[in-house]
């Protein structure tokens, strides 16, 4: 009787640390693999679940410097950049001399418009991959970005030199050109790619070109060019600011205002929109002339090319004030649109 008591006594026992050791064998890949899992969630776009995996990999080893580069990499992709700099900036510690570290701290930078720091790893990055492209673009839209323009055009004309009919690179060009007041240059710049440029390509290409004939006072023309970019793009905000400002100089208010409103809707942060719909309202509506008067300096206050415009601005926010206060006598500030 004893026997048989004791036998499926010992079965139990040994089953429980077999148990025991295999569950112990399991947990160690899996913890061992969390960078590889999220590499390959990363690989098949699912974004939350790599970000995840990664940050499972850091809890389970602090100085996995990999994944804090891979999760960092990834935050960047799914437009958390505040988190993003923080992981970049660590993985530096070992990923010093590595292209994607840089690369994308550079992105995670010139997305929060800190183009100082963007500029300083684009450069670092540069050193490693010195004909990245898309490294190269980014870099001399930083450039424009804080006005630095000679380094701009010079960068761009780099990218001339790898792939002389590239669109984007066209258009980076113009841009700057136009900020130049190089406009010949600029229509130039636009017209030796558009030909062979694909379809995709094209409503930027005529939006920028509409931009050229605005600046040289050819309405018409850069209207017909605003509306053919819009049909191919309806959603492209620089075309549809470049359309309200057409109506604006004709003095089409109203029209002008549905176009730029559409462009601010899908980029808030087109400073340029807030500023003129401020001029487009102040005949119409004054409340929504104040608002773009404020949405505007606020954008600018960081923004060197309307800086010297600011105290003019808070000048004139005072003034329609004042002019909507009952008894002011100034009856078209208080009317509505």
């Amino acid at each position: 009787m004893n026997k048989t008591v004791k036998l499926p006594t010992l079965n139990r026992a040994m089953a429980l640390l077999f148990f025991c050791f295999f569950s112990i064998q399991c947990k160690t890949p899996t913890r061992q693999n969390y960078v590889k899992t999220g590499n390959q969630y990363a690989k098949d776009g699912l974004w939350r679940e790599a970000v995840e995996s990664y940050r499972r990999a850091i809890a389970v080893s602090p100085k996995n410097i990999t994944a804090y580069r891979n999760l960092g990499m990834v935050l960047v992709k799914v437009g958390n950049y505040k988190d993003a700099i923080r992981y970049l900036e660590k993985s530096l510690v070992s990923f010093q001399d590595n292209f994607d570290a840089n690369y994308y701290l550079a992105e995670a930078f010139r997305a929060s418009e800190k183009f100082a720091d963007a500029i300083y790893y684009y450069q670092k990055a540069l050193k490693i991959r010195s004909h990245d492209s898309k490294t190269l673009k980014a870099l001399a839209w930083s450039y424009f970005r804080i006005r630095y323009y000679s380094e701009a055009l010079s960068t761009a004309g780099k990218l001339f030199k790898i792939a002389p009919r590239d669109s984007q690179t066209a258009i980076i060009t113009a841009r700057t050109l136009i900020k130049l007041k190089r406009f010949r240059d600029a229509l130039n710049a636009i017209r030796n790619v558009k030909e062979e440029a694909k379809n995709h390509d094209l409503p930027y290409l005529e939006s920028v070109e509409g931009d050229v004939f605005f600046e040289l006072n050819q309405i018409s023309r850069a209207t017909r060019l605003y509306k053919r970019a819009i049909k191919k793009q309806p959603l492209l905000a620089g075309a549809l600011l470049g359309l309200g400002k057409c109506y604006l100089r004709q003095k089409k208010l109203k029209k002008a205002i549905v176009y730029m409103e559409r462009a601010s809707r899908i980029r808030p942060l087109l400073t340029e929109a807030h500023l003129l719909l401020r001029k487009a309202y102040e005949k119409l509506n004054w409340q929504k002339a104040v608002k773009h008067y404020q949405d505007f300096r606020r954008q600018a206050s960081t923004d060197p090319e309307y800086l010297g415009i600011l105290s003019e601005v808070k000048k004139r926010i005072a003034t329609l004030k004042k002019d909507a206060q009952p008894g002011s006598g100034n009856k078209s500030a208080k009317r509505p649109l």
